[in-house]
């Protein structure tokens, strides 16, 4: 049984609470204790945080909290790559922000002891689903960054504060440990930095809770997203219960929350690493060659948290525009039966914008192939996804003319011409809930990229399962299949 285990097995008992309220009052003084002892919750907060290696324990904190007031902690987070924001909300936290308490009154320390167990325990905790940090610590890192004010709810522009620091940080903290992060520089993404994508990121994150129940696209014709507070203690205030529930409807939140936190304060489980995870925040690129992507890590964690859970942890490289011929035969010979796939394609404006295919690419003949998993997405200007109407099944085409998804011949939602120099973008169209990606209805290519997503399926099943529908067109005299006809205007 592993330490963090056995001391659970503890939590319960008369023995692990005078442990806990000895502890409290080592590196707390009187007053710790006193938190410790009346308060079951922060006494399970405290036992909670001391699982994993232990190799920066309670202990350790306390010593830097009460040396030269938290200043230790700050140098020790900052050199971690913990973002200021998330800086600012903990020292926040630890001053009373989160915990209360005169930091005059702790008789062997001089701090609050109760803001350190609820700090540690708030931040590293698995109560956010999926094996992530809990609202608890968010709400907590909200109210510090705020300097403790609280109770009226909270501004949107702290939580597009906290969501930007949160998201730097984890590439910060984790691009020194984590392999996936580490090949994604290698692939791309370490040249593609931009700070202005880690925005639109927590923009498409916080749609749901500042426009609850409207659209993507509804949203951003409307100029809903220019009209979202970013600033510090800017924007509408929303109810605390409301930034908890939008929170566990967002799992990466949490996800990422427990991995920088449990890496500043070496939390981790002893026998927990980042490959354990089925469905990482970052997915693991593999086959890919030296800076063929135009992504960015604030895109990667925006179309992988997007995906089904099956297809999180590995994205196979198939082809880039940077490493193959520029054609559509030689994209077609790389991407067909190859499973689904993510196609990201770059204009020469600098938009960016591509679709998630949810079956294996193949000469459709004119007919169309996919299923309502299929999406087509932006990236620039604005991060959002445009799931399925439900309307028609018009999702994959594929000729030796073009690639589309979405709309008819004529008007694609999003088509590539066989040269890939060209392509087309409409809005109107009845397959997705979608904008137009580019600026006009057609656009000149600058870039364009495919990955598989999830393990490499086999080629011949692929191919028996390859069964494009074709329009049922042939409606006089009496010749058509009805069934057929009304799977298509349903």
């Amino acid at each position: 049984m592993s330490f963090g285990s056995m001391f659970r097995e503890l939590c319960c008992s008369a023995f692990a609470k005078k442990t806990a309220e000895d502890m409290a009052e080592q590196y707390g003084g009187e007053i710790g204790k006193n938190l410790i002892g009346g308060n079951n919750e922060l006494a399970n907060s405290l036992l909670g945080a001391l699982t994993g290696k232990q190799q920066l324990s309670i202990q350790n904190v306390a010593s830097m909290v009460q040396s030269s007031g938290g200043e230790q902690l700050v140098e020790h987070a900052e050199t971690k790559g913990l973002d200021p924001a998330l800086l600012n909300g903990v020292m926040g936290m630890l001053k009373g922000g989160g915990g209360g308490g005169d930091a005059g009154d702790g008789g062997g320390g001089g701090f609050d002891m109760g803001s350190v167990i609820k700090l540690i325990g708030g931040l590293t905790n698995r109560d956010g689903g999926g094996g992530g940090g809990g609202a608890d610590g968010f709400m907590q890192l909200l109210q510090g960054f705020a300097g403790g004010s609280g109770g009226e709810g909270t501004n949107t522009g702290n939580i597009v504060q906290i969501l930007l620091g949160l998201a730097k940080s984890y590439f910060n903290v984790k691009g020194k440990s984590n392999p996936a992060i580490q090949d994604w520089d290698a692939a791309g993404a370490g040249q593609n930095k931009s700070d202005d994508n880690f925005l639109n990121w927590a923009l498409s994150v916080i749609r749901d809770l500042v426009f609850p129940g409207k659209k993507p696209k509804e949203i951003i014709q409307a100029g809903g997203d220019d009209d979202i507070d970013t600033g510090a203690d800017s924007g509408k205030k929303k109810d605390d219960g409301d930034v908890k529930g939008w929170f566990d409807g967002h799992p990466e939140i949490g996800k990422m929350q427990k991995d920088v936190f449990d890496d500043i304060f070496d939390t981790t489980d002893d026998d927990k690493t980042d490959e354990d995870d089925p469905a990482p925040v970052i997915p693991t690129p593999s086959d890919f060659q030296e800076n063929c992507s135009c992504l960015d890590n604030a895109s990667i964690l925006f179309l992988n948290c997007n995906l089904l859970l099956e297809y999180r942890k590995n994205w196979r490289f198939l082809f880039s525009t940077l490493s193959h011929a520029r054609s559509l035969d030689e994209m077609m010979s790389k991407i067909c039966y190859k499973g689904p796939t993510l196609i990201i394609a770059k204009d020469t404006e600098g938009n960016m914008f591509g679709a998630h295919a949810s079956t294996s690419w193949c000469d459709t003949e004119g007919g169309w192939v996919g299923n309502g998993e299929c999406f087509i997405f932006s990236i620039q200007p604005k991060m959002a996804i445009f799931h399925s109407t439900g309307k028609d099944e018009n999702f994959q085409m594929l000729s030796s003319d073009s690639l589309a998804m979405g709309g008819q011949p004529g008007n694609f939602g999003l088509e590539l011409n066989s040269d890939l120099t060209t392509g087309s973008s409409s809005g109107s169209i009845e397959t997705f809930h979608t904008i137009r990606l580019s600026s006009g209805s057609t656009f000149e290519i600058d870039h364009v990229e495919v990955w598989g997503l999830g393990p490499e399926p086999d080629e011949r099943t692929e191919r028996a399962n390859a069964q494009p529908r074709q329009p049922n067109l042939k409606t006089r005299g009496g010749d058509v299949d009805m069934l057929d006809l009304e799977s298509q205007i349903m």
